[in-house]
């Protein structure tokens, strides 16, 4: 929890202001039923009156015994207004501030703690986008929400209730016992008894309670995790036939949530009648021992009365401190599990660091890319994926990588905008390590077309310009049409603003794959890398698309890793990869002859025929 303080220096002022405020509603609370003790003391008094047989009236005495001559002798209370003007006005006054103080104290809170949420919520959410993907795929996809989101809402609320009450309740707990033991220590005997007990209870309850709020949140993570695999994967549950499966499956996740919710609030719900029950033991405690003071002649005048009446409004407020406390400290262990969750994600270190030299941030860049004895091993594993790749792709050039699944092919191209990072050997860009060039601008020069088809909420205008600050409609259609989208886009009601729904669930795989391709082309890079991008188009669009690619885009480098052999028949390289490693590299007729591995591939796809004169 501590890490996440420094989020609160930008509103050092508002901060300092919040305390102020705090003390201000503390001294308030503090004052009001020591105001009260003083109307009763000084506001209220009684006169001895003893009947003078002469003038047969009551006449003022300093003292008569009204038990001995009940005929003669009588107490008449008398009230001075003016006293009770006095100290009423002060606790009018005391109250308008206190309430204003108040107001003030929850929108400040209320604001900075707001503020707080967001800017952890900023960081966290800049860390997981700069980390790699590796750093990102150890946690998990539904961690990463629930901590983005239910663990900075549990460590917001709690710097919302600290900055209310923490130094409120030491001010209320401390003052209120000094003001009590000042009216009156035996009186105030009960309240420190009633202080041990409700301490002891509280001990009790945060053993039991705390370990319980720990499990609850990774309850919340697995529940994320099966909620949200069951919202990817609805097509595939209906298609299996598993929708009871996955119902029961998440009826299980929840319940187990809801049992540990369930013990830790009927712990909590035992709290609540117990302390009340503690609080009127103690003031009736306070009651029965000012009722032996006066029974002993202790207490004698309205002074006393007045004492009794503050003691037990400050036992009421020494006893409230404590389980304000208590809700703090329960709350802490929930917010300090949370925190410790958003930290581990803001003190990440990415395995890709970002050490490039500015130099080249204005270098006219080619886009040749030359693999030297590349291999690649994933950090704490034991053996490389890929081993001893060496290949160079020119611009004008159209490489295709070809294997086996398994075989290490979108490795490879991951490795060229850094998406991982090479092990041994060198991976350079016109002759410059990758390394040595700012991702933004090493990012800048490629056109990345991933297996998964990703689209953002919002129009195929939008997604196809994301990447493109002020895209131009006419650029947006080009690439359309390069990428053989601008068909089925313009057959659409609202055409280039059609909406995209979440995921992009309206639209089929081979639309979304070509508005991705689409996405890229807007960017005119200088590398195009195409991960297994063609495998959700028909023949027919497949090689539309590799001609317009091959009329349109004659001075890019491009890189194609496919699992169809007629994607990369007519590719001017073609490697082949086997077990993580190149068994071959060459023209398609070359491969052919030459290459075991390719041939297989070859012909478990293909006719003799087509082989030899497919396209």
């Amino acid at each position: 929890m501590g890490k996440l303080l420094k989020y609160l220096k930008p509103y050092w002022l508002k901060v300092a202001i919040i305390f102020v405020l705090v003390s201000l509603v503390a001294l308030g609370t503090l004052l009001l039923p020591d105001y009260m003790s003083n109307i009763i003391a000084e506001g209220i008094s009684v006169e001895y009156q003893e009947l003078n047989p002469e003038t047969n009236s009551y006449e003022a005495v300093d003292i008569c015994d009204i038990e001995a001559n009940p005929e003669t002798c009588k107490v008449v209370q008398k009230s001075d207004f003016k006293v009770i003007l006095k100290y009423g006005g002060y606790m009018l006054g005391v109250t308008l501030v206190s309430s204003l103080a108040f107001v003030a104290l929850m929108y400040l809170s209320s604001d900075v703690g707001a503020r707080f949420g967001s800017d952890i919520r900023k960081d966290y959410y800049q860390k997981i986008t700069s980390v790699s993907v590796y750093e990102t795929d150890k946690f998990g996809t539904s961690s990463l929400i629930t901590r983005a989101s239910n663990d900075v809402l549990q460590v917001q609320n709690f710097m919302i209730m600290a900055l209310r009450m923490l130094l409120r309740v030491p001010i209320v707990f401390i003052g209120a016992s000094i003001f009590a033991w000042q009216k009156s220590l035996t009186l105030s005997v009960p309240i420190f008894v009633g202080v041990g007990t409700l301490v002891a209870l509280i001990t009790i309850v945060f053993v039991l309670v705390v370990p319980l709020f720990k499990m609850i949140q990774k309850k919340i993570d697995q529940l994320t995790l099966v909620t949200r695999e069951s919202i990817n994967g609805v097509r595939v549950i209906r298609a299996f036939g598993q929708g009871e499966r996955e119902v029961k499956r998440f009826a299980e996740t929840n319940d187990d949530l809801t049992q540990v919710n369930y013990k830790a609030g009927k712990i909590m719900s035992y709290l609540n009648p117990v302390i009340n029950l503690l609080f009127n033991v103690v003031i009736l405690g306070v009651t029965y021992v000012g009722y032996r003071m006066v029974i002993d002649g202790v207490l004698v005048d309205f002074r006393g009365l007045g004492n009794i009446s503050a003691i037990i409004q400050y036992a009421t407020l020494v006893l409230f401190s404590i389980l304000m406390l208590t809700f703090a400290f329960i709350m802490f262990p929930r917010a300090q599990v949370s925190a410790k969750r958003i930290v581990e994600i803001l003190e990440l270190e990415s395995s890709i660091p970002d050490q490039g030299s500015s130099d080249y941030d204005n270098h006219d860049f080619l886009g040749e890319v030359e693999f030297k004895d590349v291999c690649f091993r994933f950090p704490d594993a034991e053996v490389n994926v890929l081993d001893n790749i060496n290949f160079t792709a020119k611009p004008g050039e159209t490489v295709a990588i070809i294997g086996s699944t398994g075989s290490g092919k979108s490795t490879v191209v991951n490795l060229i905008p850094r998406l991982f990072d090479i092990s041994c050997g060198e991976l350079l860009i016109d002759g410059i390590s990758v390394k040595d060039i700012k991702l933004k601008k090493l990012r800048s020069l490629i056109g990345f077309i991933p297996q998964t088809a990703s689209l953002f909420s919002g129009t195929i205008a939008s997604n196809i310009a994301y990447g493109v600050a002020n895209a131009e409609l006419q650029q947006i259609k080009q690439a359309a049409q390069i990428a053989q989208a601008s068909d089925f886009i313009e057959e659409m009601e609202n055409g280039y603003d059609s909406i995209v729904e979440q995921g992009g669930v309206n639209l089929s795989g081979g639309q979304k794959q070509r508005i991705l391709i689409a996405r890229a082309l807007i960017r005119k890079p200088k590398i195009y890398i195409f991960d297994d991008s063609f495998s959700a188009l028909d023949f027919k669009t497949d090689a539309n698309l590799r001609a317009a690619l091959k009329e349109q885009v004659t001075d890019a480098t491009i890189i194609i890793v496919a699992q169809r052999i007629g994607t990369i028949m007519n590719a001017d390289k073609i490697i082949v990869l086997h077990e993580g490693k190149m068994v071959a590299i060459g023209k398609h007729e070359e491969l052919l002859e030459t290459c075991e591995v390719y041939r297989e591939i070859a012909f478990s796809q293909l006719e003799e025929e087509e082989i030899h004169h497919g396209k």
